[in-house]
This record gives structure tokens, C-alpha cells and sequence, in this order.
């Protein structure tokens, strides 16, 4: 976790440190403003805010340094750009133009040999280009106003085009033809109401999106190599094995967002290595039983906002799926049961739904990380799951909480019971839960809590107390104390809240979380906390406006989050010496003025010193008292070989042969400049 936050640390000071020249210190072109960033990949130049039209040609471009990688053009009105305008730019990878407006342009404006990609984003133009370009890999025209594709057949390199968000109604099936290099096509969220099954055929695409178009249906060619395909929004109310006996490679399918009511049983069976389907938002009512038995690799499942009522049981080919995720949220389930074949789920969403009952449905999933059952019908928790971390139950008519049923979750960190009426948490104090590190309670109908309530959960280090009609009593007074001394935090601090261990203890380190916060969250009760010397001045906290419909936390942050995780939760909290974030930040800048100014003075005293000697003439390597190594010969002998079977060769020079000619090295001869290639 340290490394994390240390890392995070490097890339923001490397980030905040690029250096950027004000524009009024960068030559620019007339009436324009300029600026430059050197970060560590490439230097980017940036042309914007033009006063008045002009032409983009050579003479333009002239005071505009020769070697910059990436050139962009912002809020500027181009009238038309010259073949010649970036001639001189040698080492010109990118040319971008924003929210611009782009007259003609000369169709050999961007053939030049480094140039990889362009990109026209919110551009209006006088004519849709025509460009001839060998070596352009990337071509961007989004938002662009376009009615038709522009003509692609003289860009023969190209590897990804992106015509997204315009008024493209038909491509003609020989449209993209010539590009044999043709990976990646964005189309998406243009008219195109049918796409010609053939367009694709000279091509070696893999991945293809269509969303937000009216197709009336889709078909694909065979003979394909496709592995990504987005039809999300496209209106379709079929799609069945005619779509897609020829995707055969496909390993994601987004079909979410259209009036899809039935899939046929044989509709997945071509695709053998599919891994991840979307078919969240459209209007299911039933799944076969086999629906998804030919494809046993799944490994997420989305069938959010359907009226399946109930889970198919899902049967497989295979001994059982790969499926890792699974979540089918406000589909009006009466059950939880039917993943029986699905023994490798670490993620399960089933939130918002009619379930009652939780009793051994998910017993046969020994790696259950992550259960979300929110908003249902659920009134007594039935649950044994070995390695399960975070439950989420909020929303349901619980009963007060049995800590013996909590047994059978060893593993449990994280527990919501938010909004479920509860007047008690505990029924009895016979079992602890080891590892809960974080529980929420907010929004019920709690009066009264303990030490008992608390001390059942060693390792508490967040809760939330929020919205629940607390008495101030002694015992919710001895409660706070004890959190304050434990370093219990609440889980909402102002504009604060915690998702993860990780920004708690980011928090505690950099000293945002003190004692006067719990007075903040239980503004109705005066406890005297006795402040003792020597505590850290408080902090002042902003109050949180959150909406009433916020959940307690976000479930994909908290994946992501939980991913990067190394360390974890319980070592974590016993670490008697916590990564100080403001202290590493203050050590690292004042060591990186040290260093930097020992390179900077060590670099200006060798070249003052070469030049001094060179012009004296008084510098001569090869007389000058420097040792020399002496490199012994390697003798091979013969038929002696590697285990690769190649022979040895010697690696010193041989000193019996004619000897190598000596060069002065200051009598430097032109040898061509080499450009790297890559990007």
C-alpha cells in the first residue's frame, strides 16, 4: 500500500514539474497563441485561439520549433493547409485540430513519414478531405458534421479510423477496400440504418463499434477475425444465429440499450471464446436454460434491467464456467438460485430485485469476494462463504443481526445494513466478526448503542451512524470516546468519504480526520471529550451535501481500488508506522532540488572544461594519462558450441591482424540522422 501511495506521489510530481512555456514567451504564428509542454514522452506544441483566419502553409508554421512530435490546433480558423505546410517537421508524430474550422486541405498536406496520426475532433469543414498519406496509421473525424465517409483509398497504412458522432447515413460496401492494415472502426452514433455484410472483407479488423446507429439487423462476413463488437443502442429487436455464425473469434459482444425480447437457444453457440456479453436494458423475459452451454470461457455477465422474474439454470458443455462477474440488478427476480454451474463467481449483483430468500443460494461459490443485495425482500441472512469480503444488504427488512450467522463468513470486511429499519443491531454478543474493518448503519431506526455493539468488531476502523435517531446517552458517549481512541472514523468527513482502506489511511497520515469530527456527526449531543495536550489543532470540515439516493459507496471505484491493493487490510492496520504522504512529498521535493543542481553544476563544469581544452588544442585522449583496459583474447576452439548450437565467436579484437585506424574525435564527418519510428 505504501508503494501504491509512493508511486502515486512520483507521477504527480513528474506530471506537476513538466515544464510549460508561457505562451507569451513562445514564437507563434500571427494573431494565434502558443504554448509547449515537455513531458517526458514527447513535446507537444499548442496553436490556439487564432484572432483572424489564416493559411496553414510552411511560411505559417516557420517559427514554430522543427522538432516537435506533436503539433495542436485549437479554436483556430484554418482557411486551407499546403502540401509544404509541415515539410520541415522531421520528427512530426501527431497533428491534432479541436474545436476548430478547416477550409481545404491539399491531399498530400500529411503524407510525411513519421506522421502516424491525425485527429479532427468538433472541426467544421469547407470540403471533406481527400488526403493521400503512405505511412498515416490512426485518422480521426469525430463530430465533425460528416454525411458520408471521406475517401480512405489512398491511406494505405491505416490501422484505426474513428467516425463517431456524425450524419453518416451509408458507407458503400468497397468504402474501406484498400485498407489492408485495418484493425479498429468507430461508427458509432451516426444514421447508419444498414451496413453492407461485405464492407470488412479485405480487411483484418477486430474490433468494431456500431452504437447509437438504427441498424434494422446485422450480419457479418465469414472468414473474419473479429473479437470486438459494440452494438449498444442500435434499435435491434433481433438477433439471433444469422448474426452470428461468422463471429467465430468474438470474445465481447455489447448488445445493451435495444428492444431484444428473445434470444433463440442456439444464438451464442459459434462463439466458443466469447468473454465478456452485455444485454443489460432490453426486454427479456426468459433465458434458455443452455443459452450460454457452448460458451464456457464467459467471464462477465451483464443482464441488468431485464423482466426474467427468475434465473435460467445455467447449464454448460464444460465441467463449469469461467465466469468471474455476474450481475442481473432490477431484473424483478423472486430468487437467487440458478448459478449453481457458475462456482468461480467472485462478483454477484443481484440489487434491486424481489429475492426473499438468500438461504444456501450461493454455497457452492468457495471464491465469493463481492455480494450486492441490495434493495430486496431479505429478512434473515443464510449466507456461508468462506472467502467473501463485502456484503451489501441495504434496503431490505432485516432482522436485528445474529453475530453467530457471521461465522460463516470469516473472511467479511466490509458490511452495509443501511436503511433497513433496524431498532437493534446486535441480538446477542456470542460471536465476534474478526475482520470487519467497516460497517454502515445509517438511515435506520437505532436509539441506542454500546461498547458491547462495537467491541464484537475488533478491527472497526469506519462506520456510519448517519440519519438514525440516537439518544445521548452515556453509553453512546462512551461509544464515541472509544472510537476516538480506537480511531474509528466516520464514513462520511465533510467532503470526505471513505471507499477503501487505503484513503483511510491516506487520511490518518496526513492528519485531515482529529477528535472534534464525531462531535460534528452527532451534532445533537454536548459530550465532553476532554481534549488532552499536546493533540493536533482540529481541522476545519466542510459539510457533505450528498443526495439522498447516494449509495454508501461506489462499487466500481471500490473494485478498482480494492485491485491495487497489495497489502492487506489487517497488516496494514497493525503497521506501527504509516506511510507519511505530506512528509514524503516534502522529503522528495527538497531531494529533488539537491540532485538536480548537483547534475546541473557537474554537467555545465565538464562541458565548460572540453571546450576550454579544445580550444587550447591541449586535449588528446590517447596521451592523456587515462588507464586503459587490457582485454584479454578468447581463443576458441574448434567445434566448441552454445546450447543454442550456434558457434563461439571471439569478443575482443584480434590484435595479430591488421590494426584498426585511430580517429581524432573532433573530426566529425556528416553521417545521416536516424528517426525512430516508433510512436
Amino acid at each position: 500500500m505504501r508503494l501504491h501511495q509512493f508511486c502515486l506521489l512520483l507521477v504527480v510530481t513528474t506530471v506537476s514539474t513538466s515544464p510549460t512555456t508561457p505562451a507569451s514567451s513562445v514564437k507563434c504564428i500571427d494573431g494565434c497563441e502558443c504554448r509547449e509542454q515537455k513531458p517526458i514522452l514527447r513535446t507537444t506544441f499548442e496553436i490556439f485561439n487564432c484572432k483572424t483566419p489564416f493559411v496553414l502553409n510552411k511560411s505559417a508554421l516557420s517559427n514554430v520549433p522543427k522538432d516537435r512530435a506533436f503539433i495542436k490546433f485549437k479554436s483556430t480558423d484554418v482557411q486551407h493547409i499546403t502540401s509544404d505546410a509541415f515539410e520541415d517537421f522531421t520528427q512530426l508524430e501527431e497533428v491534432d485540430f479541436d474545436n476548430s474550422r478547416v477550409g481545404t486541405i491539399d491531399s498530400e498536406a500529411f503524407n510525411r513519414k513519421f506522421l502516424g496520426a491525425i485527429s479532427f475532433k468538433n472541426v467544421h469543414f469547407a470540403e471533406i478531405p481527400n488526403l493521400k498519406a503512405d505511412f498515416l496509421e490512426e485518422f480521426i473525424c469525430e463530430d465533425c458534421h460528416l454525411s458520408k465517409v471521406p475517401n480512405l483509398d489512398n491511406l494505405p497504412s491505416l490501422t484505426f479510423i474513428n467516425f463517431a458522432n456524425n450524419r453518416i447515413t451509408s458507407i458503400h460496401e468497397s468504402a474501406l477496400s484498400k485498407l489492408k492494415k485495418l484493425e479498429e472502426v468507430n461508427l458509432s452514433n451516426n444514421s447508419i440504418s444498414e451496413l453492407p455484410m461485405n464492407l470488412f472483407v479485405q480487411n483484418e479488423i477486430d474490433t468494431l463499434k456500431l452504437d447509437y446507429n438504427p441498424l434494422k439487423s446485422f450480419t457479418f462476413h465469414d472468414d473474419n477475425v473479429l473479437e470486438s463488437l459494440s452494438l449498444a443502442h442500435c434499435n435491434l429487436t433481433v438477433f439471433d444465429e444469422n448474426s452470428t455464425k461468422n463471429l467465430t473469434f468474438l470474445t465481447s459482444l455489447d448488445l445493451s440499450g435495444n428492444n431484444i425480447v428473445v434470444l433463440p437457444l442456439d444464438t451464442f453457440n459459434p462463439m466458443k471464446s466469447l468473454e465478456t456479453i452485455d444485454l443489460s436494458d432490453n426486454h427479456l423475459v426468459e433465458l434458455d436454460d443452455n443459452i450460454f452451454s457452448e460458451n464456457s470461457r464467459l467471464d462477465t455477465i451483464n443482464l441488468n434491467n431485464n423482466n426474467l422474474k427468475k434465473l435460467p439454470n445455467f447449464q454448460t458443455k464444460a465441467k463449469l464456467f469461467q465466469t468471474s462477474t455476474f450481475s442481473c440488478k432490477n431484473c424483478g427476480l423472486k430468487s437467487a438460485t440458478g448459478l449453481a454451474n457458475m462456482a468461480r463467481l467472485t462478483k454477484i449483483d443481484l440489487s434491486n430485485n424481489e429475492i426473499t430468500d438468500i438461504e444456501g443460494a450461493f454455497s457452492e461459490m468457495p471464491i465469493l469476494k463481492k455480494l450486492f443485495l441490495s434493495n430486496n425482500h431479505i429478512a434473515s441472512i443464510g449466507l456461508k462463504s468462506p472467502e467473501l469480503e463485502t456484503l451489501d444488504l441495504s434496503n431490505n427488512p432485516l432482522l436485528p443481526l445474529d453475530p453467530v450467522t457471521f461465522t460463516a463468513l470469516p473472511s467479511l470486511k466490509i458490511l452495509n445494513v443501511s436503511s433497513c429499519a433496524l431498532e437493534k443491531i446486535w441480538s446477542n454478543y456470542n460471536a465476534e466478526l474478526p475482520k470487519l474493518t467497516q460497517l454502515y448503519l445509517g438511515q435506520n431506526q437505532l436509539s441506542v448503542i454500546t461498547l458491547d455493539d462495537v467491541k464484537i468488531m475488533p478491527r472497526l476502523k469506519v462506520i456510519d451512524l448517519r440519519e438514525n435517531p440516537w439518544k445521548c446517552t452515556d453509553d453512546l458517549e462512551e461509544v464515541v470516546k472509544y472510537f476516538v481512541k480506537e480511531s474509528v472514523y466516520p464514513a462520511d468527513i465533510g467532503t470526505i468519504q471513505f471507499k477503501t482502506h487505503e484513503e483511510l489511511t491516506f487520511a490518518e497520515n496526513t492528519k485531515l480526520v482529529l477528535q472534534p469530527v464525531w462531535p460534528k456527526i452527532l451534532p445533537n449531543c454536548d459530550f465532553d471529550f476532554g481534549e488532552e495536550e499536546g493533540t493536533e489543532p482540529s481541522v476545519h470540515i466542510v459539510e457533505n451535501e450528498q443526495d439522498e439516493d447516494d449509495d454508501f459507496y461506489d462499487e466500481d471505484e471500490y473494485e478498482e481500488n480494492d485491485e491495487d491493493e497489495e497489502i492487506p487490510v489487517e497488516k496494514a492496520m497493525e503497521d506501527p508506522s504509516p506511510f507519511n504522504l505530506a512528509r514524503a512529498t516534502y522529503i522528495l521535493s527538497i531531494t529533488s532540488v539537491f540532485i538536480l543542481t548537483a547534475v546541473l553544476v557537474s554537467v555545465v563544469a565538464i562541458v565548460l572544461t572540453l571546450l576550454i581544452l579544445k580550444r587550447n588544442k591541449s586535449f588528446n585522449m590517447h596521451t592523456g594519462n587515462l588507464p586503459r583496459l587490457k582485454i584479454p583474447l578468447w581463443h576458441t576452439t574448434p567445434g566448441q558450441k552454445k546450447h543454442s548450437g550456434s558457434v563461439y565467436r571471439p569478443l575482443s579484437e584480434d590484435l595479430y591482424g591488421s590494426r584498426t585506424p585511430i580517429i581524432n574525435r573532433y573530426e566529425f564527418k556528416q553521417t545521416p540522422q536516424v528517426h525512430n519510428s516508433l510512436p
